[in-house]
């Protein structure tokens, strides 16, 4: 949740992937299915019950960061987690009706990406206004999350991803997963693979892939053993 990048693939197709830089004690080492209303969504499961990237079969998708501008003070006690809270997204029929109509006070600050065939937002929530941004579906982005990465550290991690984009002639979802493994490498403080002594660092990269198919891939990077989990949700 704390290194995600949307990419474009052909005119039609995308791909959201997502480091997620976290206590090693919250690795996730499955994936879930829900039904959600009219959808059945899938995600890697956090302990505590939530997700931070979310793929459903009517092709939808989000994925989201802590923090919205800046570092926030915790405003304890938050009327659910986040996680719990992007299940909501589903709910709804279109990402428009979502960011218009969701209640999130009560929620702490979070940035969201949603992606579709159609939309692709960006929300922030600073736990008083909603932020909301149409992005070019044609165009890739990146975002850190900013409760673990100053301004500084944030538009290093940006020109090391755009660095690392030039350098694939055809984007493809297996080269964004390398790209998200090989940012800034040599800097295991704000390297994409980060590591702060072992108190938190990158547990797992995730990736949904929309192209013919939809698709979820969750690599779990704490116990070399488990073999990554590849979903395909249609197609």
């Amino acid at each position: 949740m704390c290194l995600v990048s949307y990419i474009p693939i052909g005119e039609t197709h995308f791909c959201i992937t997502s480091n997620r830089d976290e206590a090693p004690a919250r690795a996730a080492y499955n994936v879930q299915t829900e039904k959600v209303g009219e959808e059945t969504i899938y995600y890697p499961a956090d302990t505590k019950g939530g997700s931070w990237i979310i793929a459903s079969d009517k092709g939808r998708a989000i994925c989201l960061l802590n923090g919205a501008f800046v570092k926030h003070e915790r405003n304890l006690p938050y009327r659910h987690s986040r996680g719990v809270m992007m299940k909501q997204y589903f709910e709804y029929d279109s990402a428009p009706d979502f960011l218009e109509q969701i209640n999130l006070n009560g929620i702490e600050s979070f940035t969201m990406v949603i992606a579709d065939k159609k939309y692709l937002f960006e929300l922030r929530w600073d736990e008083e206004v909603k932020h909301i941004k149409t992005l070019d579906r044609s165009e890739a982005y990146v975002w850190s999350s900013c409760t673990l990465y100053g301004n500084e550290a944030i538009r290093q991690r940006s020109d090391w991803f755009y660095q690392e984009l030039q350098k694939v002639d055809k984007h493809s979802p297996e080269s964004i997963v390398n790209i998200h493994r090989a940012g800034g490498e040599k800097d295991r403080s704000i390297g994409f693979l980060m590591n702060w002594d072992d108190r938190v660092r990158t547990i797992s990269i995730s990736q949904i892939k929309s192209m013919d198919s939809l698709e979820l891939l969750h690599i779990p990077l704490e116990d070399q053993t488990v073999e990554p989990i590849h979903k395909v949700i249609y197609g």
